[in-house]
């Protein structure tokens, strides 16, 4: 698949990328994490169902939706809210970063895209879902400053397709959100996110 400047909108000023199957393909990364950590097998189908739960909260901030995301994973099983922090920050996101390192690589239409993004003057931004955003793009080998902020959902205290989210980076970046162009590989979460604030976007089929 190749994409190009022809997705921009005439009154487009930011493009926002989604990160995990957008920028890479997914491919085969549950069965490379199950190899890489096999005894993690049951907190990593915890951490999928409360990430599945939780879609769309808005908290307000980092601290609140951690808090409340680590406490419904821990709730009715046999491990502690410190636990489930523990695990994530210091196992799980670390152990994603390595087998991105190891296994995959940018798409292909990615520098193209963003060298033409560049040119026409438009401001760039990654916003995902999943934390250890910066560290994910270094182990893809991009360096982050190809954009002009790197930024994971719950940073900004919530999960998509919370139009708070949207409202934050447009804020940020100096424009309105209809004047930024989502580009992602889910319609549920993306492609909602992009419908809750009237912004384009663009749908990655990798």
């Amino acid at each position: 698949m190749q994409i190009s400047s022809k997705i921009l909108k005439s009154d487009t000023k930011v493009v926002v990328f989604d990160l995990d199957g957008t920028l890479y393909s997914k491919r085969g990364m549950v069965k490379h994490m199950m190899s890489a950590a096999p005894f993690d097998w049951r907190m990593m189908l915890i951490e999928r169902s409360t990430r599945k739960q939780l879609k769309g909260i808005w908290t307000g901030d980092e601290g609140s939706f951690y808090h409340l995301y680590f406490s419904t994973m821990a709730h009715g099983h046999f491990f502690s809210e410190m636990y489930a922090k523990r695990w994530y920050e210091t196992r799980y996101m670390p152990l994603m970063v390595k087998v991105l390192q190891k296994w995959y690589k940018p798409v292909q239409w990615l520098l193209p895209f963003l060298q033409q993004c560049r040119e026409q003057g438009l401001r760039l931004v990654v916003l995902s879902d999943y934390g250890h955003t910066k560290e994910k793009i270094q182990a893809l080998g991009l360096d982050e400053s190809l954009f002009d902020w790197v930024i994971s959902a719950p940073e900004l205290g919530g999960l998509k397709p919370a139009p708070e989210l949207m409202a934050r980076v447009a804020a940020t970046m100096g424009v309105l959100p209809q004047q930024c162009l989502l580009v992602g590989d889910r319609e549920d979460t993306d492609g909602e996110l992009a419908k809750s604030v009237n912004a384009p976007f663009y749908l990655v089929k990798q």
